[in-house]
């Protein structure tokens, strides 16, 4: 891209630095991230937006699945046997997902590999990558989360008490103070009903999962991490955070 004119100023310069590399991923790119991550030696600060880990929890809380489930379903008629087969998968999944390295993700690097610090996007009620198992990530990895989360807000649909959990954003620590240094989550919440409790896909509303990586707050809160001395920023003025629904 650099020896492309399109990328050039007046004088044929590139106008692209490549002195430090730094990453995003969104979706697959924010699930399949987790392990680039980890394994990474050439970058020290990625955002993974809508992600998860673990596809034996993910499969099943996708409305992408439906297209999968029309060939895996007739080969496993029996219930119990659908879901012991993911679970068998999952131990090969392992060695290529995010389940499989989130533990030296982030201050317990596999050898050879630096420290990394990384900033979770989650989208609220997201119908294709289930919330749920991003916040099993955040407590792999020890982020600290944006507080408060979809508790309140300017959406119709918001009131208080809008997560369903006993205890919200269980087993993950608050951000008491702004910039953060170090991994966070922070879930953004465009108005989409809460996902449902059990192991099916949110279906009402618009799916929110493209709505964090097109709001312009969101994105810079990612250009503020993914800087050699980056932070997180509250973009969100201490209330929860919001995106735009695409």
């Amino acid at each position: 891209m650099s020896s492309d004119p399109a990328f050039q100023d007046a004088t044929g310069a590139s106008v692209i630095d490549r002195s430090e590399l730094f990453y995003d991923g969104n979706s697959q790119g924010g699930i399949m991230g987790g392990a680039l991550t980890a394994v990474a030696t050439d970058f020290t600060r990625a955002v993974l937006g809508v992600p998860g880990m673990n596809y034996s929890i993910l499969l099943q809380r996708s409305v992408d699945w439906d297209t999968y489930e029309l060939i895996y379903n007739p080969a496993y008629p029996n219930q119990l046997e659908r879901g012991l087969g993911i679970l068998l998968a999952q131990m090969l999944w392992d060695r290529g997902e995010a389940s499989g390295y989130a533990q030296h993700m982030t201050d317990d690097p596999l050898p050879g590999t630096p420290p990394h610090e990384v900033l979770l996007h989650v989208a609220f009620g997201d119908h294709q990558v289930a919330p749920v198992t991003a916040e099993i990530e955040a407590r792999t990895i020890g982020a600290a989360v944006h507080w408060p989360s979809t508790t309140a807000g300017q959406w119709t649909a918001v009131v208080d008490g809008r997560l369903p959990d006993v205890e919200p954003i269980w087993g993950i620590e608050r951000i008491e103070e702004y910039p953060y240094e170090g991994s966070a989550l922070v879930i953004w919440d465009s108005g989409a009903p809460a996902p449902p409790l059990v192991n099916r896909p949110p279906r009402q509303g618009e799916d929110p999962h493209g709505d964090p990586r097109s709001d312009p707050e969101a994105r810079v809160q990612k250009s503020e991490f993914l800087k050699s001395d980056g932070a997180v920023v509250d973009v969100c003025d201490g209330d929860p955070c919001f995106a735009d629904p695409s």
